[in-house]
This record gives structure tokens, sequence and C-alpha cells, in this order.
């Protein structure tokens, strides 16, 4: 048996391996329509199932990811306190306060220091009903906005080619370790079939 043949032999299947794998990765996604030969239809693999996928991936985050009300959560930690002494301010100042001068009757007793004591009263009220503001308002988010649908909705249409721009650059160092991964143990599988036409006598060193 030709001893260059042989001794290359790591190498080929190292080639192989790693080829084998690069193959496997592009297959993900490619390609992206249908194409069909000898009565086969081959298509990659995230493009046939990405209805699928976009239906698993809503029910997992819906079931692992808001079971536990994590929007009403995360709305009730909003502090509404500041944005409620700007808009009395606002209120107070820049709207009631024009109006109230414009009232004959009214009118004299809107000076500045009667519009501070206004703001400030209107700012403790709102304030006390910022709890329960939030806690209605989390509700109704709750109710009204339909994550699951919304993030099925939104992979279901997103087009293949940003999809799978989006995976190789969060993935593109694993792959490449798939890569050499492949070639690696295609390496070792053409050392073992050396070492075994060895041990059997049809290799002689």
């Amino acid at each position: 048996m030709n001893s260059i043949f042989l001794f290359s032999l790591p190498i080929m299947t190292a080639f192989i391996g790693w080829l084998t794998n690069l193959v496997a990765i592009k297959m993900l996604f490619r390609p992206m329509k249908g194409v069909t030969v000898l009565g086969y239809t081959w298509q990659g693999i995230i493009p046939k199932r990405q209805k699928d996928l976009a239906a698993r991936t809503a029910a997992i985050i819906e079931k692992e990811l808001l079971d536990s009300r994590l929007l009403e959560h995360q709305i009730k930690r909003i502090d509404l306190k500041p944005y409620l002494r700007d808009y009395a301010r606002k209120l107070v100042h820049e709207g009631l306060g024009d109006k109230l001068r414009r009232v004959p009757i009214f009118g004299g007793f809107a000076d500045s220091s009667r519009l501070v004591r206004l703001e400030n009263l209107l700012t403790d009220e709102m304030q006390k009903q910022a709890t329960p503001l939030l806690h209605r308002l989390s509700t109704e988010v709750e109710k009204h906005i339909p994550v699951k649908e919304l993030v099925e909705e939104k992979i279901r249409t997103l087009e293949v080619e940003k999809l799978e721009r989006i995976v190789n650059q969060v993935a593109r160092k694993e792959f490449r370790s798939i890569e050499l991964l492949g070639g690696v143990l295609g390496f070792l599988v053409g050392l073992a079939q050396l070492l075994m036409l060895y041990l059997t006598g049809n290799l002689e060193l």
C-alpha cells in the first residue's frame, strides 16, 4: 500500500471532519428556500422550522420568563414621584395659574406663594395615588399586551437572512470551534485507522 497515501490519511480525515461540520453549520440556514432533488425537498433547518421555532420560543418566554408576572413587578418598580412633581409644577404654573389670573374674582389670589402651595398640595395628592396607579397600569399591561403573540409574530416574520446574520454574530466563535473540533476528531480517526493497519500487519514502518 502506498506509504504516502497512508500517512496522509489523518490529514484527509481531518479535512473531511472539518468540511462535514462546516456543511452542517451552513445547513442550519441553507438553502433558505426548498430545493427539490430526486423527489426530496432540501431546505435549511431554521427556515423550514421557522414557524414552529417562533411558536416554541414564544411559549418558553411566556412560561419561563413571565410566569411570575415579571412585567407587573417591573412596572411597579418605576418611581413616579419626580415625574408627578414636574407634572404638577407645569400644571399649576403654566396651566391653572394663567387661567386663574384671568378670572376677575380669583385673579388677585393667584400669586406665586399660593401657586406654590397649590403645587405642593397637588403633588402630595398625586403621589398618594402613584402606587394604586402603577398597580392598575401593570394589571392592564398584563391583560392587554399579548407578549406571546407579539414574540411569535416577530420571529415568524423575521427575514431569514437577518436571523442568520444575528445568529452568526452571536455564535461565530462557537461555530469556528465546532469546525475545528471536526478537523481534530477527523485527524484522530485517521491516526486510529493507521494504528489499526499497523496492528493488523498491513502497515510497515
